[in-house]
C-alpha cells in the first residue's frame, strides 16, 4: 500500500497544476474585476487537499486498489476538463483567458468528493461534497468561473468517478436476510474470492445492481439564439456583440424513482451572456443611466432556473412510456452594466417562483435507442415560462446513457423588475449514470 501511495501522490500532484494556474486577469470595469479574497484561497486549498484526502483515506484502509481508482478517476476527468477548455474555448469571467468551460478546481474537489463518498460511505463523502461545493462557490465569488462552469466540472467529476471507482468492501463476502416465524434470519457466505484480495471495477459493479432507483445526467450544451440581444441589447445597443458567440450552458439533473412507476426529478440549470455595445438611446438600470455618449458599455445578462416535479409514470405497453408531471421552478434574472473602462456600475435582479405542469414520453426504437420528448409549461399571473425538447438517446448499458437533443425555451416574465421577454434554441448533449 505504501509503495502504490508513492506512485499515486506524484500523480496527484502533476494534475492538480492543470486546475490551479489563470492567467493574470484584467480588470477594466466591475464586471470583469477579480475577486480576490480568504474565500478563493480557501478554494484554491480544497481542489487539492479533497483529492489527497482520498489518498489518505485509501492508506487508513489500506486500499491500494481505491488509491488507483482516485488516481485513474482524477486523471481521467482532468484529461476531459482540460481538453474541453481548449475545444469550448469560453471567456472567463474576468476577461483573463479563453479556458473558462468546464472549472477544473471544481472537477478537482468533486473528484476527491466523489471518490469519499463512492468508496468509504457517507461519514466520509457528506464532508467532503460540502467542501468540494464550496470550492465551486469560490470560483464564482472569484469571478473565475461562471455558475455553468462550475456544473460542468462537477457533473464530469461525478460521472467519471461513478465509472471507476467502487464501494470498499471485500469480494467474494455476501450477506442474506430472510423472514422467519420467529424473527428474522441472517447469514453469511464466504468464496475463495474473499481471499484473494481482489475487487469489481465500477463498470462491473453497477452492471451487477438489478434496481437503479437514481439516475444523475449532465447536459452541456450551446444556445444558438440571441437571448440577450432579443432582451434588449439590440434595443438599447449599438454595434452590440457576444463575447461568446457561441454560448455554452451546462445542466444537472437528478431523477429518483418511486413506487408505481411514480419518479421525482430535480434540475438547476444557469446560464450567462456577455457583450459589449454602445448605448443607441438613454436606458435606466437601478437608477443609473446610461447615455449614447457614454461610450462602450459592457454587460451581463444571467438566467438561472432551479425547480423539482413529480412524476405519475403509465407504461402504455413494451415501448411507449408516458410520464406526466406537477411542480414548482424558481427563476432569477440579473443584469450588471459598466462603462467598458469601468466607473459606471449598476445592477438589477429580479426572483420569481412559478408552478410547472410537465410531460414526458419515451419511445423505444431497439433496446438501445429511443426517442426521447419533453414539455414543460410554467405560469402565474401573467408570468410563462415554456421549455419543449426532442432528441434521440442511446443505452449503452443498464447503468449508462448518452444523447443528444434540441431544446426551445420560451421566457415572458412581465412581472419582474424589467421584462424579461426572448427565447432560446439549443443543442445539448446528455451523459447519464444510473446507481
Amino acid at each position: 500500500m505504501l509503495q502504490c501511495l508513492k506512485c499515486s501522490l506524484p500523480a496527484l500532484l502533476v494534475i492538480a497544476p492543470l486546475t490551479y494556474a489563470n492567467s493574470p486577469p484584467s480588470e477594466p470595469n466591475e464586471i470583469t474585476r477579480t475577486v480576490n479574497s480568504d474565500i478563493v484561497e480557501a478554494g484554491d486549498m480544497l481542489q487539492i487537499l479533497l483529492p489527497a484526502a482520498g489518498l489518505f483515506a485509501a492508506w487508513m484502509y489500506d486500499d491500494a486498489e481505491g488509491a488507483k481508482q482516485l488516481v485513474y478517476a482524477t486523471a481521467s476527468t482532468q484529461a476531459i476538463v482540460q481538453g474541453m477548455k481548449y475545444t469550448v474555448g469560453r471567456k472567463r469571467p474576468n476577461d483573463s483567458n479563453w479556458h473558462s468551460f468546464p472549472s477544473g478546481h471544481t472537477s478537482a474537489a468533486f473528484s476527491g468528493a466523489a471518490f469519499l463518498q463512492s468508496r468509504y460511505g457517507a461519514a466520509w463523502g457528506i464532508p467532503a461534497y460540502a467542501g468540494a461545493t464550496f470550492v465551486g462557490l469560490s470560483r464564482i465569488h472569484g469571478n473565475r468561473h461562471y455558475a455553468g462552469d462550475v456544473v460542468a466540472g462537477a457533473g464530469i467529476a461525478f460521472l467519471v468517478n461513478q465509472y471507476f471507482v467502487s464501494p470498499y468492501r471485500t469480494e467474494g463476502v455476501y450477506f442474506s436476510a430472510q423472514p422467519t416465524q420467529d424473527g428474522i434470519a441472517v447469514g453469511v457466505t464466504l468464496t475463495d474470492t474473499a481471499f484473494e484480495g481482489k475487487s469489481r471495477d465500477r463498470a462491473n459493479y453497477q452492471l451487477s445492481s438489478i434496481d437503479y432507483k437514481n439516475r444523475i445526467e449532465l447536459g452541456i450544451g450551446v444556445n444558438l439564439a440571441d437571448s440577450s440581444g432579443q432582451f434588449g441589447a439590440t434595443e438599447f445597443l449599438s454595434n452590440s456583440e457576444l463575447i461568446d458567440e457561441y454560448q455554452p450552458f451546462s445542466y444537472i439533473n437528478y431523477q429518483r424513482k418511486l413506487a408505481n412507476n411514480n419518479s421525482f426529478e430535480f434540475e438547476f440549470i444557469p446560464s450567462e451572456t456577455r457583450r459589449r455595445g454602445n448605448a443607441s438611446q438613454p436606458f435606466t438600470v437601478d437608477g443609473v443611466t446610461y447615455e449614447p455618449g457614454d461610450g462602450q458599455l459592457f454587460t451581463a445578462f444571467r438566467h438561472w432556473t432551479l425547480g423539482s416535479s413529480a412524476y405519475k409514470g403509465y407504461n402504455i405497453n413494451d415501448k411507449f412510456d408516458v410520464n406526466f408531471g406537477l411542480g414548482l421552478y424558481v427563476h432569477w434574472i440579473s443584469v450588471d452594466v459598466d462603462k467598458n473602462e469601468g466607473g459606471k456600475y449598476s445592477t438589477a435582479d429580479s426572483w420569481r417562483v412559478l408552478p410547472n405542469l410537465a410531460v414526458k414520453t419515451q419511445y423505444k426504437f431497439t433496446d438501445e435507442i429511443s426517442v426521447l420528448a419533453k414539455a414543460q409549461y410554467q405560469f402565474w399571473e401573467g408570468d410563462a415560462y415554456a421549455v419543449a425538447e426532442a432528441g434521440l438517446q442511446y443505452q449503452i448499458n443498464p447503468a449508462w446513457d448518452a444523447g443528444l437533443k434540441y431544446s426551445y425555451t420560451n421566457t415572458d416574465l412581465d412581472n419582474s423588475t424589467f421584462k424579461a421577454n426572448y427565447d432560446s434554441q439549443s443543442i445539448v448533449l446528455t451523459f447519464a449514470n444510473r446507481f
